[in-house]
């Protein structure tokens, strides 16, 4: 090895323990980016929600003859399909259920306000 090809090299005694070279510069750190993931969205249960939200209404206007019953029957209806097809595709159905019961609970006072007005009138 001649000190020609290799400025940093010297020649070492015979024995010696060769000498560490000073590190040389080191490539530039660049960061890895990190890997794309894709999250699968919940299913969700839109029937059920409407089933809720007429069933709800129902029961708040179970006073209101026609419109508390056909939104007592929405619910009912929109409640029991969002059950059935929450359970198909794996979505929650508690909002279809309280739709349902709710539904049925506005039925109740609807045909109870409508028997009372209707034999009131009767009456007349």
């Amino acid at each position: 090895m001649t000190t020609d090809q290799f400025s940093n090299a010297t020649p070492q005694p015979y024995g010696a323990q060769p000498q560490p070279q000073p590190y040389a510069a080191q490539p530039p750190y660049y960061a890895q980016q990190a890997p794309t993931v894709y999250v699968q969205n919940a299913p969700t249960n839109g029937l059920g929600t409407a089933g809720f939200v007429t069933g709800l209404l129902g029961l708040l206007f179970c006073w209101v003859p026609a419109l508390g019953i056909v939104l007592a029957l929405l619910g009912v209806i929109m409640g029991g399909v969002g059950i059935s097809s929450g359970k198909k595709k794996g979505a929650p159905t508690g909002l279809a259920i309280a739709g349902l019961v709710l539904g049925v609970i506005a039925l109740v006072p609807a045909i109870i306000f409508i028997s009372a007005v209707a034999s009131v009138g009767a009456s007349l």
